[in-house]
């Protein structure tokens, strides 16, 4: 298969989803060196073939009647080298530590994209995008006024962020000619017990449910509090996909594979 083959399957998966109205937007299906386009558009007789000793990077979404979506996962069908998942994992670290961030009401998302880039930084490396867009109910995928984003792009604008929004938290690295990575799930503006009654803080809930790659992850390079997070994110992915799949009586093979994806790391 080619990227334009995985990116068709999608599209043709998603369409027979209850409620499903549209894509949000273009499939961005890209292997290999591919991934390093950021806004990458394959096409036909130019897009490479899906290579097992690549990664792969599949960013996409629907427009739903009662919601919109926009996932991004990247995977390795062969063995990744070391250094693709030392990358990775730096990518996951700064999407765990965004997801786990607790922050005062109104607290602007310029103030908390640091929190997504310091594992990159660490080590020299960085993304030249913003870490999260608000995204709207059946309405723009890219939607302001909240946004996550480095703090020279900071806008008058820009709303401080509330209970009940929703925005993407999305880091990436990206090594021009050889590979592409991003980690994208979409998080909900919680409450939290912190805090005066008056104003209680806030954190993220992931509302997004898919496995990350976890043969792509370091967890030497991780915190204790990192690998956790996955652990009990990816039991929640199994419980309610789980569930989702014995409700629409989904194959076991299907079923096996959810339940390998989220094995304890």
């Amino acid at each position: 298969m080619d990227e334009v083959d995985v990116s068709d399957k999608v599209a043709l998966i998603r369409s027979k989803h209850d409620k499903f109205v549209s894509l949000s937007f273009d499939t961005i299906s890209s292997s290999g060196a591919n991934g390093a386009v950021i806004h990458y558009k394959p096409e036909k007789g130019s897009c490479l073939q899906i290579d097992k000793d690549d990664i792969y990077l599949c960013d996409s979404g629907a427009q739903y009647s009662d919601g919109t979506t926009d996932v991004t996962r990247t995977v390795h069908l062969g063995v990744p080298s070391q250094y693709q998942k030392d990358c990775f994992t730096r990518v996951a670290m700064g999407h765990i530590d965004l997801a786990m961030a607790v922050f005062p009401p109104g607290t602007k998302g310029t103030c908390l994209d640091c929190l997504a880039r310091r594992p990159l930084w660490n080590v020299g490396l960085n993304y030249q995008h913003g870490t999260g867009h608000g995204v709207g109910s059946f309405l723009n995928v890219h939607e302001g006024p909240c946004r996550i984003s480095a703090g020279n792009r900071i806008s008058k604008h820009e709303m401080g962020l509330k209970k009940g929004m929703i925005l993407s938290n999305e880091p990436g690295y990206y090594e021009s000619g050889k590979f592409g990575i991003r980690i994208e799930s979409l998080v909900e503006v919680v409450e939290t017990s912190i805090g005066p009654d008056d104003g209680k803080y806030l954190t993220f809930s992931t509302i997004t449910m898919a496995p990350l790659e976890r043969k792509l992850i370091n967890t030497e390079l991780m915190t204790s509090a990192q690998v956790e997070w996955v652990n009990q994110y990816h039991l929640t992915v199994r419980e309610k996909v789980g569930a989702l799949f014995e409700e629409l009586g989904k194959s076991q093979e299907l079923k096996d594979w959810l339940h390998t994806m989220t094995e304890p790391l």
